[in-house]
């Protein structure tokens, strides 16, 4: 491991040995990472695989035809206060998937605009939903400066390999003032810190509830005061942070009992009194250069 890819500290501590990989935390800037971060053709060969994209976690975004089941409560939630923040006008949606909050945005006034590395799912969006949707990274669609009111990114930052370069070209392409909103995990969520505390009690042997807390495809895992240290760092002031619950039953990863599904909801609720919800809304605001 070359270091921490957020602050290049080489000071960090084991969190969890799992079966796809260790979990590490940096002693300086405090951000939980995958110590073999998934990066350059292993990561475009993951987002090119076909069943990847096709697990119920994106599908759930492919079908989006119900207004009350996960991810569009979610999506509606973000985007109300998006608007209360910056009037509707030229939004991009950076990992869109199959589109779903994209048509969301687009029907509440916004001209949307979206970034897709999967190939297999941005097609669906253009041929399907006829979005415009690039296929590959928002550094290669070349953006022009200063072009977009809000940028959004729907549990998509914990997937890259470079946090801090894709931030800093979002920042660069959007206008003075617009808004970033940045949905995520909360690493020092409740429900995490019950994961952890079974985990050591099991005397490590639960991996498979860490499996869930550290999905393969996850890179980075941020608290509200890493993911706010990272967006300032890179040109943007926090505007607004609000907590959100976990969806248990959209996970799939490893088979789910219907007991673990109700305890994790008794934890969400004693989250809520104490702000450790497991899931953030951040909305960050681009600040002048």
């Amino acid at each position: 491991m070359a270091g921490c890819y957020i602050c290049g500290s080489e000071r960090s501590r084991s969190l969890c040995e799992i079966p796809t990989g260790a979990i590490v935390r940096c002693l300086d800037c405090q951000t939980v990472y995958r110590a073999a971060v998934v990066a350059g053709a292993e990561y475009n060969r993951l987002y090119q695989n076909q069943a990847t994209m096709e697990t119920p976690f994106y599908l759930a975004n492919k079908m989006a035809a119900n207004p009350n089941i996960e991810p569009m409560p979610t999506f509606a939630r973000g985007l109300k206060r998006l608007a209360q923040l910056r009037p509707p006008g030229r939004l991009l949606d950076v990992g869109c998937s199959y589109g779903a909050f994209m048509v969301m945005a687009q029907k509440a006034g916004w001209n949307v605009a979206g970034v897709e590395l999967s190939n297999f799912t941005a097609q669906f969006a253009r041929e399907e939903r006829r979005l415009d949707v690039y296929s590959g990274t928002v550094e290669q669609a070349a953006y022009p400066d200063g072009h977009f009111d809000a940028v959004t990114l729907w549990d998509v930052i914990e997937h890259l390999d470079n946090p801090v370069a894709t931030l800093k070209e979002i920042h660069r392409i959007m206008a003075p003032g617009a808004i970033l909103l940045v949905f995520t995990i909360n690493q020092e969520s409740l429900l995490t810190s019950v994961g952890h505390m079974l985990y050591r009690l099991s005397l490590s042997r639960w991996e498979h509830l860490m499996t869930l807390f550290y999905y393969i495809h996850h890179n980075f895992f941020f608290s509200p005061r890493t993911i706010s240290t990272l967006l300032t760092r890179v040109g943007f002031e926090i505007a607004d942070l609000q907590f959100g619950a976990a969806n248990v039953a959209r996970w799939r990863i490893v088979p789910i009992s219907p007991l673990m599904i109700a305890g994790s909801n008794v934890i969400d609720l004693l989250a809520t009194l104490i702000n450790r919800r497991y899931r953030m809304f951040i909305y960050a605001r681009k600040t002048p250069a």
